[in-house]
This record gives C-alpha cells, sequence and structure tokens, in this order.
C-alpha cells in the first residue's frame, strides 16, 4: 500500500495500521513515540528506555499527536525518575494506558503504565516489577568514586549511608506515587522483595487485587 510522505502502512493481525513517527529525531537509545490508527482509534505508542528528560520529549509527542485515544507502552524501564513523571503528565493529560498483547512493561515502564485514567493489559500482555536500583547512574557512580577517593579503603563505611539514603528516598518517592494514583501499596512488596537483575511479573489476580488495572 502507498502512504503520504512521513507515514507507513503496516498490517497487524490482518488489520491494516497507519503509522506515523512523531518524534523523528531523538537521543540515542530514549523513548520513541510513534502515533498510529488502529481502527478507528488514535495511538500513541511508546517503546525503548525511560532516560531521565523523555518527561518532556512525551509531553511533546502527545501534543503534537492531537488526538490520542490511547497510549499503548512497551519497556523493560530505565530512569524511574522519568517513569514517575510520565505517569503523572499521563494523568493530567487525562490519557488511558495500554499493554497490548505480546508486550512487556517493567520497572520504570509500569510507573508510567499506572498513570493512565483508564489503565487495560491485553491477554499475553505483561506487566513487571522489581527493586530500583541506580547502580549504572552516572551521577551516583561519581558521587561513589569521590568518596571512595576521598576516603581511601575506609570509604565504604561513607558509601554504604548514601545508598541506603537514596535507596529510602526511592521508596518514598515509589509509595507516594502509589497513593497519588490510587494504586494498593501492597505493591510495594513484589518491588522491594525482587532483586534488581530479576523480574516480577504480575499475574491477573495481582493487576486486579493491587489496582493496576481498572478496566
Amino acid at each position: 500500500m502507498v502512504a503520504p510522505d512521513g507515514l507507513t502502512i503496516v498490517r497487524a493481525g490482518g488489520l491494516a495500521v497507519l503509522v506515523l513517527a512523531v518524534c523523528a529525531v531523538r537521543p540515542a537509545g530514549a523513548l520513541e513515540f510513534t502515533q498510529r490508527m488502529v481502527g478507528a482509534e488514535q495511538i500513541l505508542s511508546v517503546t525503548g528506555p525511560f532516560l531521565p528528560g523523555d518527561e518532556g520529549r512525551f509531553v511533546k509527542a502527545v501534543e503534537k499527536a492531537g488526538r490520542v485515544d490511547e497510549v499503548w507502552l512497551s519497556s523493560d524501564g530505565g530512569s524511574l525518575f522519568a517513569g514517575l513523571a510520565i505517569g503523572r503528565a499521563l494523568r493530567k493529560a487525562g490519557l488511558a494506558t495500554r499493554i497490548p498483547a505480546g508486550a512487556e512493561c517493567a520497572s520504570a515502564c509500569a510507573y508510567a503504565f499506572i498513570g493512565g485514567v483508564f489503565r487495560t493489559v491485553d491477554p499475553k500482555g505483561r506487566v513487571g516489577v522489581h527493586m530500583t536500583s541506580r547502580y549504572v547512574d552516572p551521577e551516583v557512580l561519581a558521587a561513589i568514586t569521590g568518596i571512595i577517593q576521598r576516603y581511601g579503603p575506609g570509604g565504604a563505611r561513607e558509601v554504604i549511608p548514601y545508598v541506603e539514603q537514596w535507596a529510602a528516598r526511592s521508596a518514598a518517592a515509589q509509595a507516594k506515587y502509589l497513593v497519588e494514583m490510587s494504586v494498593s501499596l501492597e505493591l510495594m512488596t513484589p518491588i522491594v522483595e525482587t532483586h534488581k537483575r530479576e523480574i516480577h511479573w504480575l499475574s491477573r489476580s495481582e493487576l486486579q487485587r493491587y489496582n493496576v488495572v481498572n478496566q
């Protein structure tokens, strides 16, 4: 099929889908936003890793898209605070979120998904959570390196309180966000009990019990 410049027509499950790249220019490895028509619905797909600053790009993508009926998410996660910020932007805009069939939304993506006013996980779609980690955060690595350089071998005693303080602040931010979004604080149990290198995929009963989905 032939499409206008900047548009691509693909077929998904026998359904013709018109796809428009909303943001052609983006930072390497950052979230990608794609506008598409699925039937009569205007969909904004959000894929890729969540990075600091992506919330501003998300807001611009929504504004550029105009009408958005649902936001579809598929991501392994990334920056916790980018996920929280995008979730708040979704709630402020009154947008619905969906994890489509075959898609996975984990870690920071799960927080963004929770921001939807109406939240749906299709069969074979998955939402995953785990403990938050900033072990790859450049600022944290620089701070820890500076502590070790300053205190030498005894620096570990200074690093531990620093990491503990950050972990406490992150947990508080997560809990505050769940309360804001009317999601059960019981969700914090699988979050804190799942190692950062593992994912706890929420079952259908957990999705409903924690109010992660409401459709």
